[in-house]
């Protein structure tokens, strides 16, 4: 603390930092929804916010530290998610898988910038396996591969799930099914058969159903899978 400055003032000039920090992670986060990365730069975000480029450079030193911190505060919110999917789905394994199918769904819906560096763009999965300190920090916040393949073999294990399905692959062809649904619904191709978030989010629960009929769900296990 610099001599003589009063700690209101220190924390007040913090608090200012932070929201000025967060003004520029959330006008990223529109730009990347609305053009994409190509669209995205210290300019662009400076425009929006109504400061100086060189204001900008205070807080990332560059285009590609902001992309790393769009991407932890991206995982952070994705978390944020699956836990609170995951909560409501108590014990039940197929439930949990359930969980989250729905957890990514709606953080997709929720934060359409985030998810398009993430899952979409390949800047962002070049940026996380190039990088194994962010590898390491951002894989850490959400369920790792295993563990959500983890969930199917628990199901299966509690004769929720059939036996003889690869949990490998009826992980995969799950996620491949909820992004790209979910992907349809952000890009606008699925105006007439989903034309409102609700109408989505039945169709992504029928989905769902779906991929417990792949899995092999035993009718009480489906029930009780949420």
């Amino acid at each position: 603390m610099a001599r003589g400055r009063r700690p209101e003032i220190v924390a007040r000039r913090a608090r200012e930092r932070a929201a000025l920090r967060q003004r520029i992670l959330d006008a990223a986060h529109d730009i990347l929804r609305e053009e994409g990365l190509e669209g995205l730069s210290v300019r662009a975000i400076a425009a929006r916010i109504a400061y100086s480029p060189a204001t900008l450079y205070l807080h990332f030193r560059d285009k590609a530290d902001l992309l790393r911190e769009l991407l932890r505060e991206g995982f952070r919110r994705l978390a944020k998610a699956v836990a609170e999917e995951s909560a409501a789905a108590g014990s039940n394994p197929a439930a949990r898988h359930r969980a989250l199918g729905r957890a990514y769904a709606r953080f997709a819906l929720e934060n359409p910038g985030y998810f398009r560096l993430m899952f979409e763009l390949p800047a962002g999965p070049r940026m996380v396996c190039g990088d194994p300190a962010l590898a390491a920090e951002v894989r850490g916040e959400v369920p790792s591969w295993e563990e959500v393949v983890g969930s199917v073999v628990e199901a299966q294990r509690a004769g929720i799930y059939a036996s003889e399905v690869d949990a490998q692959r009826g992980t995969l062809f799950a996620w491949a099914l909820i992004h790209g649904l979910t992907s349809l619904y952000l890009g606008g191709h699925l105006r007439e058969l989903a034309p409102t978030r609700e109408a989505f989010e039945r169709l992504l629960e029928e989905a769902i159903d779906q991929v417990g009929r792949w899995l092999g769900a035993s009718p009480a296990g489906a029930a009780s899978g949420g």
